[in-house]
């Protein structure tokens, strides 16, 4: 890498390609354009942890590259981290122009996405406006956002706890379902907040870890257990990859379905499991809660007319673009899911 006298007046470029020979190519072009090479990354994983540590100025990045163990992470994923979390502009610079890749680079919103191969007057025209464009940007926007979503966590976590208050000192067993209900709607509130303050759920991770986490607070706060404990709750949450305005509808959505089920789909004292699973299905995602219980009392569309509960489900769904799916049979227990397009 060349290093001039002035060097730390230069831009600095953190530059992630795996091939060495085009890897050289490129420290060359940047350098004659006056800028900086302060690393080299190979692969994706690298790519983050050097742009945590340098604070480059800008990263220009491949998208396939080798994947680390237990990395699953290519130069999209790798970029969404870069810019949402450091507020560094990365430029991509890939062979890959299909759809797949185009539709995931589109949540990633990197500064550009050019097409191998290209001119180096394509590259440095690049490269000089996303570096253009970060001066005149807001570099703590990002932790102000962070920020606001950790207050209103915090908020929704105080009325929670006053619900829960509030739950214990009642008599009427109908008034302690209703704030049961009220509560687990709030908890999955800031449960969302909470993973959206996250700097750490866009590293790989996606939805998974924020499905598992309120599922298990639900159980927790709403399971009536027997002396051997007799109901049990299974999650299977995969690394599914979302925006952060579909985490709220996704709690919700949980919240109702596993709340229906702790309250209706088991006699006290009987044995069952409630299943959790999100996943990825094709270009979408599914969210399904299941349970092994006594089964739905008489039709959906007939439940709908009375229940706030199914409304709520129905409306969660619509708003992640998916549609409610119910099924659900005596003694064999019900079924909730919705299948909703990831971007």
């Amino acid at each position: 890498m060349q290093h001039g006298t002035h060097s730390q007046m230069r831009p600095r470029i953190l530059l992630a390609e795996d091939e060495s020979v085009i890897a050289l190519q490129l420290e060359e072009l940047i350098a004659a354009a006056g800028y900086e090479v302060v690393g080299l990354a190979g692969t994706a994983a690298e790519a983050v942890r050097l742009a945590t540590s340098l604070r480059p100025d800008l990263v220009l990045m491949d998208i396939v590259m080798p994947v680390e163990p237990d990395q699953e992470m290519d130069g999209i994923d790798a970029c969404a981290v870069i810019q949402r979390e450091l507020h560094i502009p990365v430029v991509l610079l890939t062979a890959h122009g299909e759809e797949q890749f185009l539709r995931r680079a589109r949540t990633a919103l990197p500064s550009a996405y050019l097409l191998k191969p290209c001119q180096n007057a394509q590259i440095r025209a690049a490269v000089e406006v996303a570096l253009a464009m970060r001066a005149h940007n807001d570099p703590a926007a990002g932790f102000r956002l962070r920020e606001a979503h950790h207050r209103i966590k915090n908020s929704f976590s105080l009325l929670h706890g006053m619900l829960r208050t509030q739950q214990s000192q009642v008599e009427g067993l109908d008034a302690r379902r209703s704030l049961a209900d009220a509560g687990a709607r709030v908890m999955a509130l800031a449960s969302a907040h909470e993973a959206m303050s996250d700097p750490a759920r866009e590293a790989g991770q996606g939805a998974g870890p924020f499905i598992e986490k309120l599922a298990r607070s639900l159980f927790e706060a709403n399971a009536q257990q027997g002396a051997e404990g007799w109901l049990r709750l299974d999650v299977a949450a995969e690394a599914v990859s979302m925006d952060a305005a579909r985490l709220v509808p996704c709690g919700i959505f949980l919240a109702e379905a596993m709340t229906n089920a702790l309250k209706y789909a088991f006699s006290d004292g009987q044995a069952g499991c409630i299943r959790v699973a999100l996943r990825p299905v094709g270009e979408d995602a599914l969210l399904e809660v299941s349970d092994d219980g006594v089964g739905l009392p008489a039709r959906p569309e007939e439940l709908g007319r009375n229940s706030f509960g199914l409304q709520c489900l129905h409306a969660a769904a619509s708003q992640l673009g998916g549609v409610l799916d119910i099924k659900s049979e005596p003694g064999q227990g019900s079924n909730f899911s919705v299948r909703f397009p990831m971007v």
